[in-house]
């Protein structure tokens, strides 16, 4: 049975969250006003998409409109917005037998990519599907090619004393070496919010890298989602020298962006101390999961900092699809002016 498929609007912002909230796909960035935020700051137009089947949505999709120049780009989540996975959220997840639950999602698949061709007629498509949603068949079916991120997870369960004990050796005594050194740690609010985007400002400009996302972006994510948002700052000697912004989800506490290197080399570096306090308030505070976000990545007999804290591994699926001139365009950008402009950046500094 074919999907309709409707553009929502402000007036479907509960229904919209409702269908977020009951489906283990639904993130905090697919929550509306977080999606409006975005669109307000990436240069994009959202398309918010439901899917309606005999009158009942069955999922839904927020897609996000690009042009630059005669190529028009459609992405979920949209670059530079610090999001780090959207795509399709299905509902009748837990109430579904599978086989009805994968028509609903092969056929809202379908209906979509029929209005990205006619209606947005877009010839490059990314969309990164929620860790929840581990089916990329759909997509791969259409034509899309994939590839795969990593999230690192902490069950909190085992009990503070088992998680500390999970730690390398290395990183136990980091965390004690900072202790005593003085280094303490501190939830903070929108102050030391603030102070950690400057911190990763002045470290990206340290490796010859911009900031892509605005502060202002930053100030009215806060604004809307202060009661999700936790911050956490590291202080030596009264100063701030680090920090991170996590934010917790239903039963999960996830560890989003931050831990800048202090600008003065610190040992041991506050970040073992950092991440272990975050981790210790989620689980104080009733999380079940500690998500470290994309922060484990693909390359052989590469060590990835986080995998000190003795993780399981998660893996969540970009799909892409999109004409050969886009193709081209892409791969020229990447691998011709990107490395151009960084070469560039670090020559005039």
């Amino acid at each position: 049975m074919t999907v309709e498929i409707r553009i929502a609007n402000n007036a479907d912002a509960q229904e919209w969250n409702r269908i977020i909230s009951e489906s283990p796909q639904g993130t905090i960035f697919h929550q509306w006003n977080w999606l409006k935020i975005t669109e307000k700051h990436t240069r994009t137009t959202l398309f918010p998409l439901i899917g309606i089947q005999n009158g009942t949505p069955i999922g839904i999709l927020p897609l996000f409109l690009q042009k630059k120049g005669i190529v028009r780009m459609v992405f979920s989540p949209p670059p530079h917005a610090s999001i780090l996975y959207l795509g399709p959220v299905m509902a009748g997840y837990d109430t579904l037998k599978q086989e009805k639950w994968e028509m609903n999602y092969i056929g809202f698949q379908t209906s979509v990519e029929h209005f990205i061709s006619r209606e947005l007629k877009a010839q490059y498509v990314s969309i990164s599907l929620s860790p929840a949603l581990q089916d990329p068949r759909p997509f791969i079916w259409s034509g899309y090619t994939y590839e795969l991120q990593y999230d690192y997870i902490i069950d909190l369960s085992i009990g503070l004393e088992s998680l500390f004990r999970t730690l390398d050796k290395n990183g136990r005594q980091n965390i004690n070496r900072a202790k005593k050194k003085g280094i303490t740690v501190e939830v903070g609010g929108k102050n030391e919010y603030e102070k950690i985007f400057d911190l990763m400002v002045n470290r990206y400009t340290e490796q010859g890298k911009n900031v892509t996302e605005s502060r202002q972006y930053f100030s009215d994510l806060y604004d809307s989602f202060r009661d999700y948002l936790k911050i956490f700052i590291a202080k030596s000697e009264g100063e701030i020298i680090s920090g991170c912004i996590d934010f917790r989800y239903r039963d999960t506490h996830f560890s989003w962006i931050g831990n800048p290197k202090p600008k003065k080399p610190i040992s041991p570096s506050p970040n073992d101390l950092l991440i272990w306090e975050s981790v210790r308030y989620a689980h104080e505070h009733g999380c079940r999961y500690y998500v470290t976000m994309n922060a484990a990545g693909d390359k052989r007999l590469h060590s990835y900092y986080v995998s000190k804290f003795n993780p399981v591994l998660q893996a969540h699926a970009t799909v892409k699809k999109y004409s050969r001139s886009a193709g081209l365009l892409e791969k020229g950008y990447s691998q011709v002016i990107k490395p151009i402009r960084e070469r560039f950046r670090k020559f005039i500094q």
